[in-house]
């Protein structure tokens, strides 16, 4: 630890504290405070500490318990001097916020007797001694997280009370300390989906820690990349010119790229080298910034333009939706996005957009009685009116906007009745009613499968994991499609910490990486979902597209797959209206299959295809409807 001296009128700070730890490392830190002038009864020393991650699952700071992890205390330099350490909450409109225990960031030190001219008092934070107890206690330990393009840090403020009356003056005590990544683990390959003959692409390399935080610094000169055509065993060295890796294909087929001559893991990119159709881009279009109100209430830095360089230089999106959580549309930015966040999502949307690089869609997520929706906006928010105080359900938000070109993509985790607890938010309403979901709208195609913050909603059948770990009957991606809706599926991450891609993403087959093709492609359902693994897979019925709706046809259905995957799959199943039609297992990474359907069509049918790998990730396409 290094000792940081600040001097002020009030007092003299001593802070010791390490500049530098290492992800998921011991955390420490004490604070000695010298009064240059007398402190007053009830003076207090105020100290918020920085957040560390969305939700999470202990506290930040007790007093309670000094075996355990984050326990802060204080003491005087004499007997004679009374310290009382209370923890407050930080302030929040949100009463899930303020129910978690990572809203425990605020230490009050309140000197009862206050402190006389050259008396001292110390604060002091975790590690593993305790007053006349060496050794003996849990050490604190600093987050997992070092994403942060620009770097990540512990941020934390000292405020100080001279005279007892609650006003506040901010110190400038503490430095920036920088949470650094562990040691390297694994080598992750990054290069488009869809490839063509002949033509050259960029493979892009991160080496990450066994947490997933990248190793910006991390020496990539001497990697030999190898890329292999796997029917043909054909197999062509890669190494860096002029700072990129540069890939080719001779021909059509399946290929994977990995790194040679390496002790870390190599999680390898595949591709599928097409001269036909369309290219595959890959997106996250439901995560938040600290522009919605209850992240920035408990805010651990995740400012929109973090979240736009993560998603470009870390997890290389190519297109990504930032959609800021509302009840409603006013002035109350306590809860709501109100017109001046409004515009701040649009100038940041337009900021980070870059045609041919990353696509970015300004958005909101409206809360309502019918649960989560997302809205997704076409084009430069500036070109849509900020909605009117009576926008309150996604009907009036349909209404709102007639003629403009946005999606609405629900998500169904609102009525999960497994959680230990409910939140207002949950309970604001009576809760999941079918008849809420039974108006149409041509802006609604596409419903989010799966998410990293809660989980997979495919049907009722399979194990509800993750944090809802039930939900309600006929309240799943299966129901809907058995009722009639004609919903494409997504997966995102619902991330909170400004790192999109993180968990779900969305596969969209479009022309080119720009908003008005990519926002084609989502409005006519060419999409894939995968609960992470970028599982490439083509999928027509008698030269029928993915998401297409096919009328009159009747003859029987020859069904083609064409499918790859980072890992081994396990099985390639078609699902036909909900049920198991086909399952085919494998043994391979790569499968190329046609199925033929020959049942008579008595009744609406949909095919939709479901990849299965032996990791236990998922992927899904849209369905393929006979009408």
């Amino acid at each position: 630890m290094r000792e940081h001296i600040v001097n002020t009128e009030v007092g003299t700070l001593v802070v010791n504290i390490c500049d530098e730890i290492v992800v998921n490392g011991e955390l420490e830190w004490e604070l000695q405070f010298k009064a240059k002038e007398n402190i007053e009864k009830g003076g207090s020393i105020k100290i918020l500490v920085p957040a560390y991650q969305h939700q999470r699952s202990e506290e930040y700071l007790q007093t309670y318990d000094y075996w355990k992890p984050n326990y802060i205390y204080a003491v005087g330099e004499e007997d004679d001097i009374k310290v009382d350490v209370r923890i407050e909450k930080v302030p929040s409109a949100f009463s899930h916020i303020t129910g978690w225990v990572d809203s425990n960031r605020i230490a009050v030190v309140t000197l009862d007797n206050g402190l006389k001219e050259g008396q001292t008092i110390k604060i002091k934070f975790g590690g593993i001694d305790r007053p006349w107890l060496e050794g003996e206690c849990t050490p604190s330990r600093v987050s997992q997280f070092s994403f942060r393009v620009n770097g990540t840090y512990l941020i934390y403020k000292v405020f100080i009370d001279k005279m007892g009356n609650g006003e506040y003056q901010e110190i400038k005590a503490f430095p920036l300390v920088k949470v650094v990544p562990d040691k390297a683990k694994r080598i992750v390959l990054t290069a488009p989906s869809i490839i063509k003959t002949d033509e050259e692409f960029n493979i892009d390399i991160n080496v990450v820690d066994r947490f997933n935080n990248p190793i910006f610094d991390y020496d990539t000169d001497n990697f030999k990349l190898v890329i292999s055509n796997l029917d043909t065993k054909e197999k062509t060295t890669i190494t860096k010119v002029e700072d990129k890796f540069l890939g080719k294909a001779s021909k059509e087929g399946f290929y994977e790229i990995i790194v040679e001559d390496t002790d870390l893991h190599v999680e390898k990119a595949v591709l599928l080298c097409n001269d036909s159709g369309d290219n595959l881009y890959w997106g996250d279009i439901h995560t938040h910034s600290n522009l919605t109100a209850n992240i920035r209430d408990n805010d651990c830095g995740a400012y929109p333009s973090e979240g736009y360089l993560y998603a470009k230089e870390v997890s290389r999106l190519d297109y990504i939706c930032i959609s800021e959580q509302t009840f409603m549309f006013n002035e109350d930015r306590s809860v709501n996005v109100d017109k001046d966040t409004w515009n701040k999502i649009g100038t940041e949307s337009d900021r980070f957009y870059e045609k041919g690089s990353l696509v970015t869609f300004p958005g909101i997520e409206l809360h309502s009685k019918r649960g989560d929706t997302v809205v997704l906006f076409r084009d430069s928010l500036s070109s849509y009116e900020y909605p009117s105080e009576d926008v309150l359900d996604i009907g009036d938000m349909w209404k709102f906007y007639k003629g403009k070109e946005f999606l609405s993509i629900p998500h169904l985790h609102r009525y999960c009745n497994g959680r230990p607890r409910k939140d207002e938010q949950e309970q604001k309403f009576t809760g999941f009613d079918t008849q809420n979901w039974k108006e149409y709208n041509e802006h609604e195609v596409l419903c989010e499968i799966y998410s990293s913050q809660w989980g997979r909603f495919e049907n009722d059948k399979h194990p509800m994991i993750l944090k809802a770990r039930a939900n309600v009957e006929g309240n799943t991606v299966v129901d809907f499609l058995n009722s009639g809706k004609k919903w494409g599926t997504a997966a995102n991450s619902d991330g909170h910490d400004g790192n999109p891609g993180y968990g779900g993403i969305t596969g969209v087959y479009a022309s080119e990486k720009t908003r008005e093709s990519i926002f084609e492609s989502l409005s006519s359902r060419k999409t894939l979902a995968s609960t992470h693994p970028r599982t490439v897979i083509k999928f027509d019925i008698n030269s029928y597209d993915m998401g297409s709706i096919n009328e009159g046809d009747k003859s029987p259905r020859d069904i083609n797959i064409k499918t790859i995957a980072p890992s081994n799959i396990k099985k390639v199943e078609v699902i036909r209206n909900g049920e198991v039609f086909c399952s085919e297992s494998c043994t391979t990474n790569y499968m190329d299959i046609t199925v033929t359907d020959r049942e008579e069509l008595d009744k609406d049918t949909y095919y939709y295809i479901r990849v299965v790998l032996e990791n236990g990730h998922f992927g899904w396409t849209s369905p393929i409807w006979f009408i």
